[in-house]
């Protein structure tokens, strides 16, 4: 199934995970170097931190754009930004499950509509 212009049809299902993905990524823009992460931060020994941060959550706000537009790429490019982040935060020990929510409505979504995937 297209659209008249040979485009795949927009997923509903694509497009609400992709915004509460979204949002997720857009506080931790916005929280990245607030006072707690730095106290975090230097709790654990990681001064990079905030900075890493920072630059995962701007990466998988570009792979949600992309996934969003209803590129593969950008759903694969999200699970390993994610799973970066995973990695970071076991690796410090504040990892927890609910990290896994999100990501795991977007792959879902992405599952739901993988034909329209391109």
């Amino acid at each position: 199934m297209t659209t008249p212009q040979g485009k795949p049809p927009r997923s509903i299902a694509i497009t609400v995970a992709c915004a509460f993905a979204g949002l997720v990524s857009l506080q931790a823009l916005a929280a990245a170097y607030r006072p707690e992460n730095r106290a975090l931060a230097a709790k654990v020994g990681a001064p990079w931190l905030p900075t890493f941060q920072l630059v995962s959550a701007a990466a998988a706000l570009v792979f949600l754009v992309a996934l969003w537009r209803l590129r593969r790429w950008g759903l694969w490019g999200y699970l390993a930004v994610v799973a970066a982040q995973s990695l970071v935060l076991l690796r410090i020990g504040v990892w927890s499950p609910v990290v896994l929510l999100f990501p795991a409505l977007v792959a879902g979504a992405a599952a739901w509509s993988w034909d329209r995937l391109r």
